[in-house]
């Protein structure tokens, strides 16, 4: 039976990706891409599977799933920003449009519905710094609810530190 450790998540930078949490490694970590929750569910579950019928622990593989984003404060500007991309009009995976404390709420929702293990953040729509409102808005909201993170990961990708390691002088 799991333990059900906290979601992991990791962000795509330029083709390679990096897990920005603290988590357990596991034997074998899988990246995938759905077309749906379903379809992410169905091939964790293969590989939990096959991970059982290889005689190892179902937790010894960790899947992450591929979530293209794009977000902005609000959804209105986050839908109109994306509109105006070049982005392809079919996602590779998953994809997500919206504000920071939604796609926190999806990353949770993948990881309670057993759909994936983690998640990878895809940035699509051309912004510049991607992940500047991953680390002011998603890390904080996870964090809240026991998500740990590796800081050093998330400034090594990111370029800053979320404002909860801000320290004052």
């Amino acid at each position: 039976m799991s333990n059900n450790p906290a979601v992991r998540v990791a962000l795509d930078h330029s083709g390679a990706w990096t897990e920005i949490t603290e988590s357990v490694p596991t034997d074998t970590v899988l990246r995938i891409q759905a077309s749906d929750l379903r379809e992410g569910q169905q091939a964790r579950a293969r590989a939990r599977a096959e991970a059982v019928a290889s005689g190892k622990d179902a937790d010894s593989v960790a899947v992450f799933l591929d979530i293209e984003i794009h977000i902005a404060d609000d959804a209105r500007t986050a839908r109109r920003e994306f509109a105006a991309s070049d982005a392809a009009a079919v996602p590779a995976s998953i994809r997500y449009v919206g504000t920071p404390s939604g796609l926190a709420g999806l990353i949770a929702d993948v990881k309670a519905a057993e759909v994936a293990d983690g998640v990878v953040l895809v940035p699509v729509g051309g912004k510049k710094r991607p992940f500047d409102k991953v680390v002011d808005g998603v890390v904080p909201w996870l964090e809240q609810r026991g998500v740990g993170f590796s800081y050093s990961a998330v400034e090594s990708v990111t370029g800053v530190l979320p404002a909860s390691r801000v320290l004052a002088s």
